[in-house]
């Protein structure tokens, strides 16, 4: 009985010996990937949209608001790590009345805005769209976003914009209360 033990272990010792031979250490392989920068390509623009909605304002009169956003070549450029430029958006902002009378008009580039962006985002940041949220009381709320191109919703400098009866706009912190009722001029509408 003993010598057929020795003859297993000798057998089962000499096939770990032939199975681990012919296997090289995991760890004296090197895994090397070319990795190429990005090369900057033409300016990239975003898609060009429109918005229009029907609203009841003042004294329960039909208003329609119309937000259009372009991309405009003239406007300075904004850059990423690697050099890529992004066209900077202009929004157009009209409200008019039931008889297609303008009330309002107004178009805003990131320049509107400069006076609550810090540093980096003065330089880097595109006026990504404004939305028209809803009226209150006597003023039409919208808000606005500025971001670093192709950047997510969490880096975005949201900017509330107020429409007062008499047509007076004014700019503040976007209220962060009503984040979840924010309507995003990208989004489709369902």
């Amino acid at each position: 009985m003993t010598m057929k033990w020795s003859v297993l272990c000798l057998a089962a010792a000499a096939m770990l010996l032939v199975a681990c031979k012919d296997k090289k250490s995991a760890s004296n392989e090197i895994i090397t990937t070319d990795y190429e920068v990005p090369q900057p390509k033409a300016p990239i623009a975003m898609a060009d949209k429109t918005d229009r909605t029907d609203v009841e304002w003042v004294e329960g009169r039909r208003y329609m608001v119309k937000v259009a956003r372009m991309a405009v070549d003239s406007l300075p450029k904004v850059s990423n790590a690697y050099g890529q430029q992004f066209i900077d958006n202009l929004v157009d902002v009209q409200v008019m009345r039931a008889d297609s009378s303008v009330f309002f008009h107004r178009r805003f580039t990131k320049s509107a805005f400069a006076n609550w962006l810090a540093g980096e985002y003065k330089k880097n940041a595109i006026l990504q769209g404004i939305s028209f949220q809803r009226a209150e009381g006597d003023n039409l709320l919208f808000v606005a976003w500025l971001n670093y191109p192709e950047s997510g919703e969490d880096e975005a400098v949201d900017l509330q914009l107020s429409v007062s009866r008499l047509g007076d706009v004014s700019i503040a912190p976007f209220d962060e209360n009503d984040r979840d009722d924010l309507k995003m001029m990208d989004e489709e509408e369902e």
